[in-house]
């Protein structure tokens, strides 16, 4: 890989370096500026060293050449002869639909239905130009603002090529690659069609719908997949069932999506699904998508991996390029990240208005409250991580890698103490600065004026909003994604019904009432463990 190192301002093919965009097995790609200052994103292979990554972009460069269609990238130039391979695409803005999905959770109805459509009508003309992708997955779509863009043909090929993997390996995403082609077959246009539903399915749950690592080949060897109760699930989990007859086409999914689909569960077998016309089809996509890069994505992706279960290192920034991986799954990949928890962003908020009105009544024991909650909540987040980290190695084992990671969890919590000291005293700076200086501002009469009710408000006022500017910082201080990710964790723990999170707000609601009224009727605070500091009356 050192043969594709390149700086900002360095030259590759006439083209200036802006910066790097990613860096995978594969290759790196990097943003560049051609000779009139057009921006494009150019990835760059180190022939010389890899023979094989450089066959696999000429496949890809000739893959993308023979296709014609606005959720496809458009190539602009291209080097394949020399020791420097490289290939340049269109820029344009956007993030990875793992990435998206991430930010702003599942897709849902027809914003759903329309990315299956528009993602399956690109897939179908690969495949009527010859062209089988075999690695369609969450970080190999871009979400560009005209839509969704199928990228990375890096592990494309034609009918006429040969494969290029190693033999008793097998060229993909753990958890996206058909049980046909892990049990050896050939990978051909129904594999495509499988991982397409697989990514379907990522949109749809916001989850890799056979996890990830060594556990995601077996789930997918037995057809483990949970779907939530909405229109489309039977029929996509129909799509990634085993048996090759019984799976509907992309149209019957994209139809069913759209409410067209009936599970006929009497007279089909149970994978399957009742075949449905061209209706709910438009056959069509919106012209004008704006063509992409090929970027880094964010999966967690085993590369080269031999058949007798030797490691190697993870390829890409954010861990995903082109994998190839023992059909036997004797993997000892990298840890990856902890499936992200349900969003519980508004019981989150109520909590810290808790917390913001107590503050007027004990701002110190109210601090260290906070503090011992967020370590808490990272200490959650690092044994999730533990638990993702154990499957990984050791396949699913749900109950006995819980309970072992709950026995650690002081372990975790101890290790997130220490993790959580800069954002904490950070958070004790800025709010106790805070405070202090609108508490001298009242107490001098530069606002609401020197009557004692004024004074008494006025203190109880400051250091609220010392307390608003420490639970931010404690939020989103130095290091504290993990702790955000534990905090969701452990709201979505206790609230897993929405009859529940609608207890936990009135719970909330009735102690911000108490904590005003407590302050209406004893406006000095108590310092409590430390001594004696101003009160409302000073």
């Amino acid at each position: 890989m050192a043969g594709l190192q390149r700086e900002v301002g360095d030259t590759v093919g006439g083209y200036r370096i802006l910066g790097r965009l990613g860096t995978g097995g594969s290759g790196s790609v990097y943003r560049v500026a051609d000779q009139s200052g057009r921006e494009a994103a150019l990835k760059l292979v180190d022939a010389k060293d890899d023979e094989v990554a450089a066959a696999r972009l000429a496949r890809e460069v000739r893959a993308l050449q023979s296709l014609r269609h606005p959720a496809v990238p458009h190539i602009l130039d291209a080097e394949l002869d020399e020791d420097e391979t490289f290939v340049v695409f269109e820029l344009v803005a956007g993030e990875t639909l793992f990435d998206h999905i991430q930010r702003h959770g599942p897709l849902t109805g027809d914003a759903l239905a329309d990315f299956a459509e528009r993602t399956a009508s690109a897939l179908e003309a690969a495949h009527a130009a010859g062209v089988i992708h075999r690695d369609v997955t969450p970080s190999n779509i871009m979400m560009g603002p005209d839509g969704p863009v199928l990228i990375d043909f890096g592990l494309a090929h034609r009918a006429e090529d040969s494969r290029l993997t190693r033999e008793g390996l097998v060229s993909g995403t753990p958890g996206y690659v058909a049980p046909e082609v892990i049990d050896g077959a050939e990978p051909g246009t129904q594999a495509d069609r499988w991982s397409w539903a697989a990514t379907v399915a990522y949109a749809m749950t916001a989850q890799a719908p056979f996890g990830s690592g060594t556990g995601a080949i077996s789930r997918t060897l037995e057809a483990e997949v949970r779907l939530p109760p909405v229109p489309g699930a039977e029929a996509l989990r129909a799509a990634l069932g085993r048996d090759l007859a019984a799976r509907p086409g992309m149209r019957d999914v994209v139809a069913a999506l759209r409410g067209a689909t009936e599970v006929m569960s009497t007279s089909l077998p149970a994978t399957a699904v009742a075949p449905v016309g061209m209706e709910g089809w438009s056959g069509g996509t919106p012209e004008g998508a704006a063509p992409t890069a090929v970027l880094p994505s964010g999966e967690q992706r085993v590369d080269d991996v031999a058949a007798g279960g030797d490691d190697t290192t993870a390829r890409d920034d954010e861990g995903d390029d082109d994998g190839e991986w023992d059909e036997r799954g004797d993997l000892e990949p990298e840890a990856e990240p902890a499936p992200r928890a349900p969003r519980r962003r508004m019981l989150l908020v109520w909590a810290a208005l808790v917390a913001i009105a107590a503050a007027p009544l004990a701002p110190i024991m109210t601090f260290l409250v906070l503090a011992a909650v967020a370590i808490l909540a990272r200490g959650v987040y690092r044994r999730a991580l533990a638990i993702e980290a154990a499957r990984v190695k050791r396949g699913h084992r749900r109950t006995a890698d819980s309970v072992v990671h709950t026995l650690g969890l002081p372990w975790h919590t101890l290790r997130a103490a220490a993790e959580c000291v800069p954002a904490i005293l950070t958070a004790a700076a800025l709010g106790a600065g805070t405070a202090t200086g609108a508490w001298w501002l009242v107490s001098s009469g530069t606002v609401l004026g020197g009557t004692r009710d004024a004074q008494d408000y006025g203190h109880a006022g400051a250091l609220a909003l010392g307390a608003v500017v420490a639970v931010i910082t404690l939020g989103y201080g130095p290091f504290m994604a993990g702790t955000r990710e534990g905090a969701h964790r452990m709201a979505a723990a206790v609230s897993p019904t929405s009859g529940l999170r609608v207890a936990w707000t009135l719970v909330a609601i009735v102690a911000i009432l108490v904590a005003v009224i407590g302050v209406y009727v004893s406006p000095e605070a108590a310092w409590w463990p430390l001594p004696d500091l101003p009160t409302a009356s000073s």
